[in-house]
């Protein structure tokens, strides 16, 4: 081997370790991206549109699962996705609620052609002049499953698809740790807004006006006077 070809084949590597160099480069600016905001909606729609730029995703989706009313909710989208659509699915209904109710990834290479397929977050106007392909994995979380990450790709024959599903689970364990750390910080919040609302009814119960001075009629009638008129009552 001559040492032009050496230097040639170094600085033009092959197609599979190309995708390997941008599979890693998309995992470190999803990464960076989960942790740039405590905004989780915002932060999940930069990790979709990396996913475009890098992946050719045409669209993308997070849904979530409501553990209050039990369906899978819409959180994040790009692509051609409808903003501010509502969308929802019960566990088990169509891919998207099959991927949540068994944790499993599912790919659909002919979208056209599965008849599971219910195209409720987007319209597909690809389909009437070329084949999509559909990949979604779950977002799993302490061994629940808590959501999925969809794509749609525009569809090839010799495309590997269990290689794309593992690579799309990867981000889905990654958004799955972004989802705790969001859930951990409301938890806290939450527990703030309690402990104040507990301490202002203890300090209102322990410090009010009347158990302080008296409960008898006469008294009741100053303090009211007195609050009425902005507290002078009482310097006079």
């Amino acid at each position: 081997m001559s040492p032009s070809s050496t230097v040639s084949n170094w600085a033009e590597p092959d197609a599979a370790h190309a995708g390997e160099v941008r599979k890693l480069s998309t995992l470190l600016e999803a990464s960076q991206a989960l942790s740039a905001t405590l905004d989780l909606t915002e932060a999940l729609q930069r990790v979709l549109e990396i996913l475009g730029r890098h992946h050719g995703a045409i669209r993308s989706t997070v849904v979530l699962l409501n553990e209050d009313t039990g369906e899978v909710e819409l959180e994040a989208s790009a692509g051609a996705v409808t903003p501010g659509r509502r969308v929802r699915y019960r566990l088990g209904e169509g891919i998207t609620g099959q991927v949540v109710q068994t944790g499993k990834p599912i790919v659909v290479p002919r979208v056209s052609r599965e008849p599971l397929f219910l195209n409720r977050a987007a319209d597909r106007p690809e389909l009437r002049d070329q084949e999509l392909t559909y990949i979604s994995a779950p977002i799993s979380l302490e061994g629940r499953t808590v959501g999925a990450v969809g794509i749609d790709l525009r569809y090839k024959a010799d495309r590997d698809y269990n290689r794309t599903a593992k690579f799309l689970g990867v981000v889905g364990s990654m958004i799955a740790q972004a989802v705790k750390v969001h859930r951990l910080i409301q938890a806290d919040k939450q527990l703030l807004v309690d402990e104040n609302t507990h301490l202002r009814q203890e300090l209102q119960e322990r410090y009010d006006f009347s158990n302080l001075v008296g409960t008898s009629g006469p008294m009741r009638l100053v303090y009211e006077q007195s609050w009425r008129n902005g507290g002078r009552g009482l310097a006079h």
